[in-house]
């Protein structure tokens, strides 16, 4: 990876830790991030206008790419929003954004791009991380420290988080050939996905139940809007830095150093505890991105 974009990846973490902690403050819904990420959406769609006036076309596999990673983008958020009504920052957050990191990492080793020993050892040593830290004590480890629902949502999301990276970088690729500058195809595509998340997470407000959440959740517009703008600010560094990179692994494992800044955040703002393996799950992370990011 370029400095430029490892540079990037890092601005995107902090960003993306203070919106999981602003959502969390909330008591965030479905609903809720679906009125961030349409509100987003909105904001881009002079991008959106331009691009699609220009004369450039685009294949129909672009837009079934597009549709399946909002799809993918509303099972993480949605999932992210349970997990949030169950349990912690501090315990959610490294799960949902660490687990990722194998899964992407066998995904693309499937499609024959290689990763060096080094950066499997650090993938390894932050999803141990990520292990430790819904731990209280190492002395009470089970198994059953991971099935309460909170770790069980956190897992949904990591895997709604795998899916729409990998296929977001098929669909980059796909606008390279284009020849759109890379900021502009980070922006345009960045719009698009977030009007398809917005419009699948819609649907949880069908039902009379997410009518009237959509009620509570219009009151609050305005702190779904700065989340939904916080959202866009550091995925639209992520897709920047994806046409800077080949293989999509080394964002993802990157993007994790947003765990030890959400954990810090967690303890610091909303005073949840410091428990020892929390911490120590938090340093095994850094660690592990250290041997991913300094290959």
């Amino acid at each position: 990876m370029s400095i430029f974009a490892v540079v990037l990846v890092v601005i995107s973490a902090v960003i993306h830790a203070s919106w999981n902690l602003l959502g969390k403050s909330r008591t965030p819904t479905p609903t809720f991030f679906g009125l961030a990420s349409l509100g987003a959406g909105i904001l881009l769609s002079p991008v959106l206008v331009y691009v699609l006036n220009l004369p450039i076309s685009l294949p129909m596999t672009f837009w079934w790419l597009l549709l399946v990673s909002g799809f993918c983008q509303m099972v993480y958020m949605a999932a992210l929003a349970l997990a949030y009504q169950q349990a912690d920052v501090g315990v959610v957050y490294p799960i949902a954004r660490a687990l990722p990191v194998l899964m992407v990492a066998v995904i693309t080793a499937l499609f024959g791009q290689s990763l060096p020993v080094s950066v499997w050892v650090g993938m390894v040593v932050v999803t141990l991380g990520c292990l430790l830290v819904p731990l209280v004590t190492f002395k009470q480890w089970h198994w059953r420290a991971y099935t309460q629902l909170g770790c069980l949502w956190a897992l949904v999301a990591a895997i709604g988080t795998a899916g729409y990276s990998v296929i977001d970088k098929s669909a980059l690729n796909i606008l390279a050939a284009t020849g759109l500058p890379s900021w502009l195809m980070a922006m345009f595509y960045l719009g698009a996905q977030f009007l398809a998340t917005g419009c699948w997470l819609s649907l949880f407000s069908v039902p009379r139940s997410g009518r009237k959440e959509l009620a509570k959740v219009w009151q609050d517009r305005k702190i779904a809007l700065v989340t939904g703008v916080m959202m866009g600010g550091t995925y639209g560094l992520v897709l920047f830095a994806m046409t800077l990179t080949d293989n999509v692994s080394y964002i993802v494992a990157l993007r994790q150093l947003s765990i030890p800044v959400g954990v810090a955040l967690g303890i610091w703002l909303l005073k949840e505890p410091s428990h020892r393996p929390r911490v120590i799950g938090a340093a095994l992370v850094c660690m592990g991105l250290m041997a991913v990011s300094l290959r």
